[in-house]
């Protein structure tokens, strides 16, 4: 990563020395930095078997059959069918469609004794042009599915840090990877079996995903010096936004494969590498540094000297949560009502990307996968350049923490809301247009991260994990929603639907926003002001 220094500091009291300097490690051969490479790479294992199913599902419903049981009976669309066998239509079988083509656009306008269509509304498909699979599930079927996943993260949100603080990072990570990866490889099975039975599974999912993800981010209390503690856990959080790009097209390769039917290959692949990384992060990974058989000798003196006494006993201070202030205070509101919506976006994004492409801009799944990459490679660049970008307007006093942060949702988050609704009015003879436009939306959107995410350190900076958490609790419902919001209003999958999911999208953006400035803050919050109190806590991302 371009912001590690290949010459690492460590500060003691009225001295600065370098560590090679004292025989410890430089970086590249540390404990804790391999740690975070580690770390790094299992979020992109967690991102990837969390976002799995969003392109899988493009390529393992059978949209052929579901469009026959959908148009077929229909007396206002022109559907003409050619069926060599409909075998299983109801059951979820194959269906074998030599030729079809659908009118779902307006017949009422007739001009010379012809329909008048939109090339995008009126589409001739051939049964080799579609990336049809086995399952007939309809829209709101696929809508419940890809947010199940949302209903098991939210259960443990609050709940995390206890059961780290009683098992260990080591373990509960541990435990959260194995039996994800294993829950994983079982969805084929279970989605050959019933979508609801997948509902479920995805559920457990997501509680193990929450394991694995609020465990990597908890070890770092014990093992990143003040110091490096931004580095650290930017290193390991890349690994999120790695995953986000990287999930698409690997996932659209894998359907493409001809092992397992294609589109099973995308869970066994995930599932088989995030047992092995299981296997590694146990080898590898300790609690502290006091344990890490490995570390040598002088490095392990850095950290537990960087950290303090408190840290190295492997105890911290104790100090009550004032819940009922947090949950009255407009600073932490306006946060939360911002992070919602921020999240409404994102996983609008996250789960019907590939759908959108394919339904509105025409896109195979080989193009699919490559054009839904794009945006959030965008979006790791747009963290990281932000990120410095928010550091030095405070650094130089070009801004106040409070405006920076403020400055930074704006672009992030009310800016991306206009370009949705730009975004709407487009259909697939502009698919290059849209591309572009969605890869600025979602880069954009990376911002909001040096904006609303990092105000949990500033308003509570020793309750950020606590309050943070809270906050993911609660922005876990558009998980749930989107998905199935998305499925109710696309029924015919036409631009003019999908414009309506755009428009609701930057209303709620906008909201967000304005709430955000009138009630967000830059500066520690009384109730938040602990005397003697330790080093700020790790905030949780999403």
């Amino acid at each position: 990563m371009a912001y590690i220094s290949f010459s690492l500091t460590k500060t003691m009291p009225g001295t600065a020395v370098h560590e090679s300097d004292d025989g410890s490690p430089p970086w590249y051969r540390s404990t804790r930095y391999f740690i975070s490479f580690i770390g790094s790479f299992g979020m992109i294992n967690t991102f990837l078997q969390r976002g799995d199913l969003s392109m899988a599902i493009v390529c393992m419903v059978n949209h052929t059959a579901v469009d026959i049981l959908k148009y077929g009976q229909s007396v206002n669309g022109n559907v003409s069918i050619f069926i060599n066998d409909t075998r299983g239509l109801d059951t979820g079988g194959n269906v074998n469609v030599s030729y079809m083509t659908f009118d779902r656009g307006d017949t009422s306008n007739v001009t010379d004794g012809e329909h008048s269509h939109h090339p995008c509304d009126s589409k001739t498909v051939n049964i080799q042009e579609r990336e049809d699979g086995e399952l007939v599930w309809d829209k709101e079927t696929q809508g419940l599915v890809l947010g199940g996943l949302f209903w098991g993260y939210m259960t443990l949100q609050i709940f995390c840090s206890f059961i780290i603080q009683r098992w260990g990072s080591k373990k509960v990570v541990a435990t959260g990877m194995f039996f994800m990866s294993i829950l994983t490889l079982l969805t084929p099975v279970t989605a050959w079996w019933s979508p609801w039975a997948v509902l479920v599974l995805r559920a457990m999912i997501g509680v193990f995903n929450w394991f694995t993800i609020n465990g990597i981010f908890a070890l770092w209390g014990k093992w990143a010096p003040p110091t490096e503690r931004s580095r650290l856990i930017c290193i390991t959080y890349s690994g999120t936004m790695s995953a986000t790009a990287l999930v698409f097209p690997l996932s659209a390769l894998l359907c493409k494969v001809n092992f397992a039917g294609g589109w099973p290959t995308v869970f066994y692949f995930y599932g088989v590498i995030g047992i092995c990384w299981t296997f590694i992060w146990i080898y590898s990974v300790y609690d502290d540094p006091a344990h890490h058989p490995r570390i040598h000798p002088k490095e392990r003196r850095y950290i537990e000297a960087a950290l303090g006494k408190s840290s190295r006993k492997g105890v911290s201070l104790q100090v009550p949560t004032p819940w009922r202030t947090i949950f009255t205070s407009l600073p932490f509101l306006g946060i939360v009502c911002a992070h919602v919506t921020y999240n409404w976006g994102l996983f609008l994004m996250m789960s019907n990307l590939p759908t959108y492409m394919m339904e509105v801009l025409r896109f195979d799944i080989q193009s699919n996968g490559v054009y839904s990459l794009i945006p959030y490679l965008a979006m790791l660049l747009a963290i990281l350049l932000g990120s410095l970008c928010a550091d030095t307007l405070i650094e130089k006093q070009l801004l106040s923490v409070n405006y920076t942060r403020k400055l930074m949702t704006i672009v992030g988050h009310f800016i991306p809301g206009l370009l949705l609704i730009v975004l709407s009015y487009l259909d697939c003879t502009q698919s290059h247009i849209v591309v572009a436009l969605l890869t600025l939306i979602i880069g954009l959107g990376g911002l909001a991260y040096c904006g609303l995410f990092v105000n949990f350190y500033d308003i509570a900076p020793v309750f950020a994990t606590k309050i943070m958490s809270v906050s993911n609790a609660i922005s876990m419902m558009p998980g749930i929603l989107a998905p199935y919001v998305v499925a109710e209003v696309t029924k015919d999958k036409t631009r003019e639907q999908w414009q309506i999911v755009f428009f609701l999208t930057a209303g709620l953006l906008g909201l967000g926003t304005v709430v955000y400035l009138i009630l967000g803050q830059g500066h520690v919050q009384k109730w938040a002001v602990i005397r003697d109190a330790p080093e700020e806590e790790i905030a949780l991302p999403s």
